[in-house]
């Protein structure tokens, strides 16, 4: 039997919640108890006082404790989190619930800090990611004093996790669940000055009940706005050329999912488009930030806007195996005809591409066409095939574990720059 209910790990960088979890199923409540299909067993970082739990993780750390024999999908999860005793170091203290867990190495958390911050971070194979689905944002009316009591809400739907704090929405971002169940359960953090003991109660879980309001995510932001919106979704077109394989992800582009990054002059997404307008001369990528993979295949179909005054200098494609900003490939097609596989390390283009820009005809030349570019990766092998045909393929080197995927542009030199648009993006399953 897997004793999944305990971890410690490096740090990372009001009244009862009867406001929300108010679901006709009930999942969780009440006391909390011991044992293997529950919350393990009491120690030192870790004790239950009937409805409430303690977690007092060692200078440092931080420490999670789930209920593993509560495997879940779709839920609402509140708890009363009482703010510690005032430290040195206010923003290393942290504590909240963690969600989408799939073991002690894969789950995500969202916390809240008594510096008046919380967060969303992701844990994938033992490592926390660099980009964290929401990063440390300043909560209004999160209240900071030691013994203050804040209610914190994790409602999962599908791929959306929205967090209500305070019985106010502090975030909601399209994430990564497990393709199964999950466990739910609570995390805290203490700062490297010494011990801090959180206090949790109130923990409860239900199916999630309608809600009487709709939020949305904003494009520029992780706080919702007034008017009625959805986190943009999508599935693969009854003609796409992708794999026949599971979805994994797919964007219709019909709202600014604010996981591509905000929206500015160069990069927007709207009416089914994501159109990249470069500055003269240059390129830009966006990588989706939530979304993790390995073996996959990604598609994407690219159409210039406007003839170039450069078909050299202007292409757009994928980027993949995204170790971060500035290393990662980059698979792109010109209007010329020609496509490319170039490696970015550190910023830079090397000389030496694992496939040199090449002149295919299956390439629809010119602007105002579409072409389709499908990318499958198998460990450190990668085949390129453009609108259907396979036009290439070489062994790279992958980052050795789940890598960002994303879209990039470039625009040739001249005062009118290049507009190009990108749509059907989706990753599946390999065949």
């Amino acid at each position: 039997m897997r004793r999944g209910w305990w971890l410690v790990v490096a740090l990372l960088a009001s009244t009862s919640p009867t406001f929300a979890c108010t679901g006709e199923s009930v999942h969780l409540e009440g006391d909390f108890e011991t044992g293997d299909l529950a919350w393990g067993e009491e120690d030192q970082q870790f004790r239950i006082m009937g409805s409430e739990a303690v977690i007092s993780p060692r200078p440092g750390t931080q420490s999670a404790r789930w209920n593993a024999g509560a495997n879940l999908t779709d839920l609402d999860a509140c708890v009363t989190l009482v703010m510690p005793e005032a430290t040195a170091d206010r923003s290393r203290d942290y504590a909240g619930i963690v969600f989408w867990l799939d073991d002690k190495d894969n789950f995500y958390e969202a916390v809240i800090a008594p510096n008046g911050l919380f967060t969303v971070a992701r844990k994938i194979n033992g490592k926390m990611v660099p980009v964290s689905p929401v990063p440390w944002t300043k909560v209004k009316g999160l209240k900071l004093e030691p013994g203050d009591k804040n209610t914190m809400r994790v409602t999962l739907e599908g791929q959306t996790a929205t967090i209500t704090i305070n019985d106010e929405v502090a975030a909601r971002f399209r994430g990564q669940p497990p393709s199964a169940t999950s466990h739910i359960g609570l995390v805290a953090a203490s700062g490297p000055d010494g011990v801090q003991s959180w206090r949790m109660s109130d923990f409860k879980v239900t199916n999630v009940s309608p809600a009487p309001r709709v939020i949305e995510a904003s494009a520029d932001s992780h706080l919702p706005t007034k008017k009625k919106e959805k986190l943009s979704t999508g599935t693969l077109p009854s003609d796409s050329q992708c794999s026949d394989g599971k979805v994994l992800f797919a964007d219709d582009f019909s709202r600014h999912d604010p996981t591509w990054g905000k929206k500015d002059s160069r990069f927007k997404i709207g009416a089914g488009e994501a159109v990249f307008t470069p500055v003269p001369g240059t390129r830009t990528f966006r990588l989706n930030r939530v979304f993790l993979f390995d073996d996959i295949v990604a598609c994407a179909t690219v159409r210039l806007n406007k003839n170039t005054t450069d078909p050299t200098l202007s292409y757009a494609g994928l980027v993949f195996w995204v170790k971060d900003n500035e290393n990662y490939y980059q698979a792109v097609v010109a209007p010329s005809g020609y496509f490319t596989v170039a490696r970015v390390v550190d910023g830079q283009v090397q000389s030496s591409r694992p496939i040199e820009w090449t002149k295919v005809d299956v390439i629809k030349t010119g602007s105002k066409q579409d072409n389709t570019l499908r990318v499958g990766l198998n460990g450190d092998n990668a085949e390129i095939m453009i609108n259907g045909k396979k036009v290439g393929s070489f062994k790279g080197e992958s980052p050795g574990g789940p890598s960002y995927v994303g879209l990039l542009a470039s625009s040739a030199s001249g005062k009118r720059g290049d507009t190009w648009t990108i749509t059907d993006f989706a990753v599946a399953e390999p065949n």
